[in-house]
This record gives structure tokens, C-alpha cells and sequence, in this order.
């Protein structure tokens, strides 16, 4: 036996995902069952929401909780634009609808 008939041998036995996908499945799986439903909003929540997103200036520093795919985030970030037409609002580049607002408010201008 030579060298490289060594270097072949030994490379069938190298490491390899005998349950490929496992890790996604499981992380799927986990993602699923964590999931919560939306929670009412009350007119007067609503009005708050209302009453931030028109104080809103371009730059400023806010903190918002929003509702997305069966689960709320909580972010802190700079608020970049509003579209009312079309009822959203963009902060740290990530698009939230209004009606997605759980919560809102401003930290720093």
C-alpha cells in the first residue's frame, strides 16, 4: 500500500450528518410549538399606537413590540420611514404594519 491509497481509505471514514436536516426539523418543530396567538388591541392602545406613530421623525431611537408569524418581538431601533397608504413603518430596515404594533413607544429623539 502506498501514500495516497492511505489518504483514500482513511477519507471514507470521515465525519458526515447520518440525519441530515435533523437540526432544521428539530429548530421547525420548536418554532411550531412556541407560537402564541395575536392578542386584542383595545381602542385605547390603539390610539396610543396612533398617537406615537404621528410623533415619529426620522433618526429617532424606538422600541416597539409587533406581532409576526405567531410570535411577538420586542426591538429596539432607529426609525426610518412611515408609509401611511400603505400602513407601515420601517425600522433597522425591517418593514412592520401597523396592525402588526403591540406596542410603541419613543426612547430618544
Amino acid at each position: 500500500m502506498n501514500k495516497d491509497d492511505d489518504v483514500n481509505r482513511a477519507a471514507q471514514f470521515l465525519p458526515f450528518d447520518a440525519l441530515k436536516g435533523l437540526t432544521e426539523e428539530i429548530q421547525s418543530r420548536i418554532e411550531k410549538r412556541t407560537r402564541v396567538e395575536r392578542k386584542e388591541i383595545s381602542d385605547e392602545r390603539k390610539e396610543e399606537i396612533s398617537s406615537v406613530l404621528c410623533k415619529l421623525e426620522k433618526g429617532m431611537l424606538i422600541n416597539l413590540t409587533f406581532y409576526s408569524a405567531g410570535h411577538y418581538y420586542e426591538i429596539e431601533g432607529v426609525f426610518e420611514k412611515i408609509n401611511f397608504p400603505y400602513h407601515y413603518l420601517i425600522v433597522n430596515q425591517q418593514k412592520i404594519f401597523f396592525d402588526d404594533i403591540y406596542e410603541i413607544c419613543i426612547v430618544a429623539k
